[in-house]
């Protein structure tokens, strides 16, 4: 799976939540429902147990805590819950939670790699609950290789069938993730294709991390080095998205890049689906029932905050220390390292993903590797930088 593909709406309502000041409010549960997967992804950030059947207990989120947790989030601000895994559809409660967050009037949202998705199954979704966002994972448009880098044979004919049930079932934002490495970069349009023969609305690009399984692809040299990211933004920006907007009905495409080096057309076109992940107003729970800042507490035990059913969620928002922490340097632009604080989109990205900030320099807030490589090179764009070194080569904006 992968970090955050939804950008929560703005909220107005601050002055009826049960909040003290300074303390955002809590506006969406991460729920890693199983810890396991069905498939065996090369990539994955997070690492799931592999299972051909269903998970074990303490692989799933337990419902009935979960139930507590959103009676008690509500009154903080809870409102929208994203479905993640391991594969979501593993819990065999599934139908239930889904039914239990739309009676209580949650929006739902799910990442799935769409193997388990039936036509019965995505019309229940479709007409009985409140999900209305579903995206579901493609990374070749060769079966072979699609099944092989998801680490199982039938995948790639399993993960289209999927993705054709949710189009029949009236979802017409379906949005087509592709783990992006070097591989398969040179695939780009003709995934992009594919998903527009199967009637997806978006193809989002996310570069494999060195994170979980990634940083196995990273040591062996499979992820994109600096210089292959220059060449892939140049590509979408300058060439593949022009070409698909001129054509009119292909998907939109996205790519997730530091908004540092994204051309400003895209950073306003994009409308928010990169950048700052929202991470101070989410909660994570994972399957095992830790509550996290993310999925990121599956491989990093630094950012857990307690336990699902165990500890409150009131006092884990208003009470954790890293929670609190990470609210005051998130907030403090002046005390980002200085590549992050002399950039003029410092408050809108805030570093990007901390978790990935985390990862990368055991620090919340932290230059991602992107701008870092592109500052020491002296191609960070001239025209994001407050201050900019003399005899500096710039990138175009």
């Amino acid at each position: 799976m992968t970090a955050c593909e939804y950008k929560e709406p703005p909220h107005n309502d601050r002055e009826s939540l049960d909040l003290p000041e300074g303390v955002p409010p809590l506006r969406s549960f991460y729920l890693y429902l199983s810890n396991s997967c069905n498939l065996s992804c090369r990539h994955c950030w997070i690492s799931p147990r592999f299972t051909s059947g269903q998970p074990d207990p303490g692989d799933i989120i337990d419902v009935e805590a979960l139930r507590g947790a959103i009676t008690e989030a509500k009154p903080m601000g809870l409102t929208t819950i994203k479905l993640t895994g391991g594969e979501p559809l593993l819990h065999p409660r599934f139908r239930e939670i889904c039914a239990m967050a739309t009676n209580e009037k949650m929006d739902l949202l799910m990442e799935t790699n769409g193997t388990l998705l039936t036509a019965e199954l995505a019309l229940f979704l479709k007409n009985e609950t409140s999900m209305t966002f579903v995206s579901v994972s493609i990374d070749s448009a060769v079966e072979s290789k699609h099944d092989a880098f998801r680490g199982t044979k039938g995948a790639f004919l399993a993960t289209l069938q999927g993705l054709d049930h949710l189009v029949a079932a009236g979802y017409e934002n379906v949005q087509v993730i592709m783990s992006v490495h070097r591989g398969n970069s040179n695939e780009i349009e003709d995934v992009v294709r594919l998903a527009e023969r199967h009637g997806a609305a978006s193809v989002k690009l996310n570069p494999v991390t060195s994170c979980g399984r990634g940083a196995g692809m990273n040591q062996r040299g499979e992820t994109l080095d600096f210089a292959d990211r220059l060449s892939l933004d140049q590509y979408i920006f300058k060439e593949l998205s022009p070409l698909l907007r001129s054509e009119g009905t292909a998907p939109d495409l996205i790519l997730n890049s530091p908004l540092a080096l994204m051309p400003i057309s895209e950073i306003m076109r994009q409308q928010g689906a990169t950048g700052d992940c929202g991470v101070l107003g989410i909660l994570g729970i994972l399957g095992s029932g830790e509550i996290a800042m993310c999925g990121i507490g599956r491989n990093v035990p630094e950012l857990v905050y307690g336990r699902l059913g165990k500890d409150s969620i009131r006092t884990v928002w208003l009470d954790h220390p890293v929670l609190d922490k990470l609210r005051r340097v998130l907030n403090d632009v002046d005390s980002y390292p200085a590549l992050c604080r002399e950039c003029t989109l410092a408050r809108r990205c805030r570093t990007g993903c901390v978790a990935q900030n985390f990862i990368n320099g055991k620090q919340l807030v932290w230059p991602d590797p992107l701008c870092d490589s592109a500052c020491r090179q002296g191609l960070f764009p001239a025209t994001r930088k407050k201050r900019m070194l003399s005899g500096a080569t710039v990138m175009s904006p």
